[in-house]
């Protein structure tokens, strides 16, 4: 059926039926070489996924820069709400700078500093798994990127790797965090009130990272978000979770296996072989009461007694992927060398699969 057929099977009017035919026309188009907001020149796309598309595009004193594409046709629109969140983290320390917010032909558009790759792309380059110093390197500035976030009075509501980045260039060895389109107030700003506690929930974020409460349909608070970093440390330490690859009739049953899985397996078996920190953490995360502010500051210092027991402390400062993205450098390197093209440097900007994505929960603006 095609793209005619299936608005004449949804019912849509002669005059819906031209109006979408025109906004699909101009979506296709190629926008490479446009200009944006009459600064940013699109060079080449990056990424997509459920939100829309990432371009690279090149600014002013060639300044290299994100350009994300949202559908305005979209039945959940979030990057008006995603700039707004971006200008509340303002000159925090990892966390993107954004350059330009508004509108081109049937695009919302944002413009915002050029980043590395995801943590679920370099995952997958250093063949699933992390070492241990690597994880505790992570961990740390998690821990530190929310922490930031609640101290803003924000959740982030859809924690998991694709949304943590490699800084470029000088900033290689620090991760940023990304992709607000679900994020909200927990407080409000004037009085300070606490959003109230509710249990009609729908899964907001990322099943495989999604906190117990979130499944259970309790309104998300600052505690869901470090229960979703203890589920992201294990994943990078073991290579999977044990609700991963579960099959199900469809989606809803599949997010009720995976509820019932991470609620019946005991942290001792979800742990193994792991050092006792990550049980330990994961067990405190899921004890916080729904409106308590998690003590970030504690765990940061228990996995960092844990890197220098480990000796860590007395090595450079290092990823599991270095090796991997100078290797990767130096190869493009070569080729760009030869083809007088671009080199590709992989997916950035939290683009993912969009598998296991529910953003069901609508978002709030400020």
């Amino acid at each position: 059926m095609n793209f005619l057929d299936q608005g004449k099977a949804q019912g849509m009017s002669k005059v819906q039926l031209e109006a979408a035919a025109r906004s699909k026309a101009v979506q296709q188009a190629p926008l490479e070489g446009k200009i944006v907001n009459s600064k940013y020149r699109i060079t080449r796309k990056i990424g997509a996924g459920s939100f829309g598309e990432v371009y690279e595009g090149i600014g002013n004193r060639d300044k290299m820069v994100a350009i994300k594409f949202e559908d305005q046709s979209s039945a959940h629109p979030q990057l008006r709400h995603e700039y707004k969140v971006y200008r509340e983290l303002i000159n925090c320390h990892g966390f993107c700078s954004v350059h330009y917010f508004g509108t081109q032909d049937h695009w919302n558009v944002m413009v915002m500093d050029l980043m590395g790759p995801s943590l679920e792309s370099m995952f997958n380059k250093c063949k699933r798994r992390f070492s241990l110093k690597t994880v505790l390197q992570i961990a740390d500035q998690m821990l530190e990127r929310i922490e930031t976030m609640h101290r803003r009075l924000l959740i982030h509501r859809d924690i998991k790797p694709d949304n943590f980045v490699v800084g470029n260039h000088e900033n290689s060895h620090h991760l940023f965090c990304l992709d607000f389109g679900l994020s909200k107030r927990y407080r409000d700003p004037k009085n300070l009130m606490h959003i109230r506690y509710r249990s009609d929930k729908s899964l907001t974020g990322t099943p495989r990272y999604a906190s117990i409460n979130n499944h259970r349909g309790i309104e998300l608070s600052r505690r869901d978000d470090v229960e979703s970093i203890g589920y992201i440390l294990i994943y990078f330490l073991k290579g999977s979770l044990p609700w991963q690859g579960l099959k199900a009739e469809n989606t809803k049953k599949k997010y009720r296996l995976i509820f019932e899985k991470k609620q019946n397996i005991t942290l001792v078996d979800l742990c193994e072989g792991l050092p006792f920190q990550f049980a330990e953490f994961l067990m405190y995360t899921r004890s916080l009461s729904f409106d308590q502010e998690p003590d970030t500051a504690k765990y940061r210092k228990i996995f960092k007694r844990l890197y220098d027991e480990k000796g860590y402390n007395q090595e450079p400062f290092s990823w599991d992927w270095d090796p991997v993205v100078s290797s990767a450098s130096s190869s493009a390197l070569n080729a760009k060398r030869k083809s007088n093209t671009p080199e590709i440097t992989g997916d950035r900007h939290g683009k993912g699969s969009g598998k296991d994505v529910e953003p069901v929960d609508g978002t709030k603006e400020f």
